[in-house]
């Protein structure tokens, strides 16, 4: 059996894997930086929720993502998270 055949009788996806080590840490970090932007409290303390809430994100996706359906469902998830997050940094910098 191929190193390809058997990673798949295995049910592991590079996909999924890549989500969880790429994809993971830049959502979490996406929302983090979205809290810190727009939460309506002193900054000091709105990098205090931001990196208290980054943390435990990054490893509950880092958890959850290989455990989804395929690589593009893992994909999907990061890129919901942190789409529209980046999406409204960058017009708020633009704005």
């Amino acid at each position: 059996m191929t190193v390809v055949a058997e990673s798949k009788a295995a049910g592991h996806s590079l996909a999924r894997t890549l989500a969880a080590l790429l994809g993971a840490p830049l959502a979490a970090f996406a929302v983090g930086a979205g809290l810190v932007a727009f939460l309506p409290v002193s900054p000091e303390v709105a990098y205090l929720i931001g990196f208290h809430v980054m943390v435990p994100l990054w490893v509950a996706l880092a958890c959850a993502l290989p455990l989804l359906r395929n690589g593009r469902v893992a994909w999907g998830v990061c890129l919901a998270l942190s789409g529209p997050v980046a999406v409204a940094l960058v017009l708020r910098r633009l704005g």
